[in-house]
């Protein structure tokens, strides 16, 4: 039962009561009136009954109770909570911003406010300004990892944020990076080599780093004896070992100081992004544009007769696409999937959770590439037509001619077996002219096989590859 009482005699009566869990607690009534406290009494006792007796849910209280707290009392608190657990400090700073520009630019201050309909008006705001959907899906994934986490702690009672469906982001690309042609990547190390970064580069190329990972490579990461590297505190927040290039092992080897600490830099000196691109603008890969205002007008620097246009280096094509850093590593991913590498075996070079990243994002294949694989597809032909171009000496009986020389795709042994094969088709003929030839032809002929049986021994010291044809070979010409 709830008692009233003053302290000292004076002020607002206090109600001491047991809450719904059996602890006693104690609370200001906010008034003189003796009756008023104890109506007030009555009613803390009412709820503690239906709490305990579960016809309340007590939850509801305590999310009343957060609910009352302003939203950037929890940004704050969610900002600790993401360092704390070790999430990367760029993302962190791009979490807390998008939840600071939601507050600023909108009505929401208090959990409640955080509904599907606050939260889509304010994603179409950003698309309002111009942003694209990568970024507007950036936006909603921090809003609602926010949610989730107010959730998990018991801050929040639900999370509906997650039925805001995500933009399709293909149809509103706005970077699309492209590999670099061979002619594209000499040049840059080229470059580079007369200034001391072809390493920088040639290992983003071959090893498909990224410019943190390059940045915190030190030497005991490389393990020139298994020809590996270690990728240790990477995007994934996890450990990768990935082969190394004969190439860049090499490379690496000649520049290794003759006492290298295990913890020191591979490259102590970061390539910034200013450096790169003037490294690319050196190369051809980059050109200078000139700034203009709203009226077409080049924005002009300096003062009286110094003035002169201002200019940026841009790194696009015709086509939009985007040539950096990173396009290097988009690069190796299609250079792979030229080589004909299973997506399996890119995916874990280019260290990707799932290999469908691998193949859209990093394998950027054009009309040439397609081309090729069209042209090793067999012919379609009826009789009628292949009589025809026999005929006219256009037919090419052997499909495998159209295979392109030295084709990732084709398998070198195969070649060399097709091409001793083409040279016993006589052999055909005649073995179908002596099953159809008489008891006693057949006959003689092997007689006279038996005879000379001996000299075929030579045709058994073949090499490895070759032996079994070349002796159905050798036996071949024993028949005629």
């Amino acid at each position: 039962m709830a008692g009233i009482y003053k302290k000292d005699g004076k002020g607002p009566y206090i109600i001491a009561y047991f809450d719904h869990t059996g602890r006693r607690r104690e609370k200001s009534s906010g008034t003189t009136d003796h009756a008023a406290a104890e109506r007030i009494a009555k009613k803390l006792d009412a709820d503690a009954a239906l709490r305990r007796e579960r016809i309340v849910d007590a939850r509801h209280d305590r999310f009343a109770a957060e609910n009352r707290r302003p939203i950037p009392m929890y940004v704050a608190e969610y900002e600790k909570h993401c360092r704390h657990v070790g999430q990367a400090d760029r993302h962190v700073v791009q979490k807390i911003r998008h939840l600071q520009e939601l507050v600023d630019t909108t009505d929401v201050s208090r959990l409640s406010d955080l509904t599907v309909d606050s939260v889509e008006g304010y994603l179409r705001s950003v698309r309002d300004r111009g942003l694209s959907a990568r970024t507007t899906n950036a936006r909603r994934q921090s809003i609602v990892a926010f949610v989730s986490w107010c959730k998990r702690t018991g801050r929040a009672e639900s999370n509906l944020l997650g039925a805001i469906p995500k933009l399709d982001e293909e149809r509103d690309r706005r970077r699309v990076r492209r590999p670099l042609t061979e002619d594209e990547l000499s040049r840059l190390l080229s470059v580079a080599e007369t200034r001391g970064r072809r390493e920088w580069y040639l290992t983003a190329a071959l090893a498909g780093l990224r410019r943190s990972e390059l940045r915190k490579l030190c030497w005991s990461d490389l393990d020139f004896d298994a020809g590996t590297i270690a990728i240790r505190d990477g995007k994934a927040r996890r450990e990768d070992l990935i082969p190394m290039h004969p190439q860049l092992a090499d490379e690496l080897a000649r520049i290794r100081p003759a006492k290298a600490y295990a913890k020191a830099r591979v490259f102590p000196t970061e390539v910034t992004n200013e450096t790169r691109l003037k490294d690319f603008l050196r190369a051809g890969l980059a050109r200078r544009m000139v700034v203009t205002d709203a009226g077409d007008k080049p924005v002009l620097i300096g003062t009286g007769k110094r003035q002169r246009p201002k200019t940026r280096i841009v790194t696009e094509d015709e086509d939009g696409r985007v040539v950096d850093l990173h396009a290097l590593r988009t690069t190796l991913g299609t250079q792979l999937a030229r080589s004909g590498i299973a997506p399996q075996i890119a995916q874990r070079i280019m260290r990707h959770a799932e290999y469908k990243t691998t193949l859209k994002h990093y394998t950027v294949l054009g009309l040439t590439d397609t081309a090729s694989a069209i042209r090793q597809l067999p012919r379609i032909d009826s009789p009628a037509t292949k009589e025809r171009d026999a005929a006219t000496g256009t037919y090419d009986a052997d499909p495998h001619e159209k295979a392109r020389p030295g084709h990732p795709q084709q398998n070198p042994q195969q070649s060399e077996c097709f091409s001793q094969l083409r040279g016993a088709t006589g052999y055909d003929n005649d073995a179908r002219r002596h099953l159809a030839a008489p008891k006693a032809q057949v006959i003689a002929s092997a007689r006279v096989s038996d005879d000379l049986r001996s000299s075929a021994t030579a045709c058994h010291t073949a090499g490895e590859r070759t032996r079994t044809v070349n002796v159905q070979l050798g036996r071949l010409m024993l028949y005629h």
